[in-house]
């Protein structure tokens, strides 16, 4: 099994389906984790027209998944890059994770626990594009 985090590219308008998939770390799931989150339209959108390369941790199948990275930089902020067309980051899409959400929380402890969290160095990305001010999870709903 590899691990990895990744993101389904055709999911629910506005939101966001996770999966971590670890050997040796799991939240109730065999395979480690998923977690749902609030996004913006835009977002699922882009999302949508990506190519889907990874196959779904859980049923397998046809691929239905990206790869996203999850980057902490010094002053712990998170942020969550999934790789594609540009969106808002010329190599694809860039968003704020804040742990004030209970979700964003349960997947940042399972990516440090895991070892999935990478470690950035300088400031977290920011563009002058007002869609960046937007963040994941800031609403807890499904």
């Amino acid at each position: 099994m590899e691990e990895r985090i990744q993101v389904k590219c055709r999911y629910d308008d506005e939101m966001m389906h996770i999966q971590c998939v670890s050997e040796k770390v799991n939240r109730g799931r065999e395979y480690g984790m998923a977690v749902k989150m609030r996004t913006t339209s835009d977002v699922s959108m882009w999302l949508r027209e990506q190519t889907p390369t990874l196959r779904s941790a859980a049923s397998g199948g046809e691929p239905t998944y990206t790869p996203c990275q999850i980057y902490q930089y010094p002053n712990k902020e998170c942020q969550i890059f999934i790789p594609g067309t540009p969106h808002n980051h010329p190599q694809g899409f860039v968003g704020n994770l804040h742990v004030l959400s209970e979700k964003v929380k349960s997947l940042l402890g399972f990516a440090a626990e895991a070892g999935f969290l990478e470690q950035a160095q300088g400031e977290p990305y920011s563009t002058t594009v007002e869609e960046q001010g937007f963040d994941l999870g800031t609403g807890d709903e499904e």
